[in-house]
């Protein structure tokens, strides 16, 4: 009988456990509402809605803060492409050393970028999103989009027609110029998991298991 209650006890924390452990993916990040989509090449040409470059000589990007470790699953955003272009170009995740910190590469070729991934332009303009799972803990980062590196050569633009959240911190790269601070209204998202701490009801269960577990073996 006490076997079986300690293998009923050993089951019921591991359903919890599972079940306190279980991660949901949600926005991790976002610099900026959905503005208006849809929007064509040549309505960025014309000036119906604002937009920067997207090239081989001007990368995109923004810092983010974590305060607790996540997961990222994917990374995106709002962007727009001329018409029969290359449409493909870059996202990368870059860790920064803190709130004012910038890339420490022109090129993203040191160890500070952590991962990377290819995603397409669309015409008309709308969300586009590239996988990248990457662990990351608490501390400042940078998410950057460009062409030119990582197989990517396309050329196409992020559109500016979003209202900031929370007064997101953009950043870019331009040749000839470096890294430096950036115009506002892109949206640039990051989804993922948030990873739990396991909780005081587990823990408790645990501790609990453990002494039981002690006292039988004095017993014996």
């Amino acid at each position: 009988m006490k076997t079986k209650a300690i293998q009923s006890f050993v089951a019921a924390t591991l359903v919890i456990a599972t079940c306190t452990n279980g991660r949901a993916e949600t926005i991790l990040f976002e610099s900026a509402t959905l503005g208006l989509n849809g929007m064509s090449w040549q309505n960025v040409f014309d000036r119906v809605v604002l937009a920067v470059n997207v090239t081989n000589s001007s990368y995109q990007g923004v810092r983010f803060e974590l305060t607790q470790p996540v997961v990222t699953t994917q990374v995106g955003g709002h962007f727009v492409a001329p018409p029969n272009s290359d449409s493909v170009f870059f996202a990368a995740i870059v860790e920064l050393d803190n709130a004012i910190d910038f890339p420490d590469s022109e090129d993203l070729s040191t160890p500070d970028v952590l991962g990377t991934n290819l995603l397409a332009f669309p015409e008309p303009s709308g969300e586009v999103w590239a996988d990248l799972e990457l662990s990351l803990n608490p501390g400042w980062y940078a998410l950057v989009f460009g062409s030119g590196l990582f197989g990517a050569s396309g050329t196409g633009g992020a559109i500016r027609n979003s209202i900031g959240i929370d007064s997101p911190d953009y950043i870019g790269f331009q040749s000839g110029f470096g890294w430096g601070a950036r115009v506002p209204g892109k949206r640039f998202v990051i989804k993922g998991t948030i990873v739990p701490e396991p909780t005081s009801f587990v823990l408790a269960f645990s501790a609990s298991l453990f002494l039981l577990a002690q006292k039988r073996s004095h017993r014996i």
